[in-house]
């Protein structure tokens, strides 16, 4: 059994030619493919997330806080906790380990 070589010009035009169709259905697949994956690691927060979003959900849970402060104030009989705090003044963040 006899072998011929190869033509390596045409065996290039060849896989160039299927790469120009190729790459670009793969490049739409792995698109629709990945988008329910990267928008549920954003909802996560695993990935970033915006800005906005963070600082609503820490002025909800600053809130939720007052609001266990001020319940376990009254149930011990303690004065009331307030919110108020004097002009440009922002409130203290602390951090939890993790």
């Amino acid at each position: 059994m006899e072998f011929q070589p190869i033509d390596l010009t045409a065996t290039l035009g060849v896989v160039l030619g299927m790469m120009v169709v190729l790459i670009p259905i793969t490049g739409l697949t792995l698109r629709f493919a990945a988008k329910p994956l990267i928008d549920a690691l954003l909802q996560s927060g695993l990935l970033g997330g915006s800005r906005s979003s963070d600082s609503a959900e820490l002025g909800r849970l600053s809130r939720r806080v007052l609001e266990l402060e001020q319940a376990l104030a009254k149930q011990q009989g303690l004065p009331a906790i307030s919110d108020e705090r004097p002009e440009g003044q922002q409130a203290e963040i602390r951090r939890l380990r993790t």
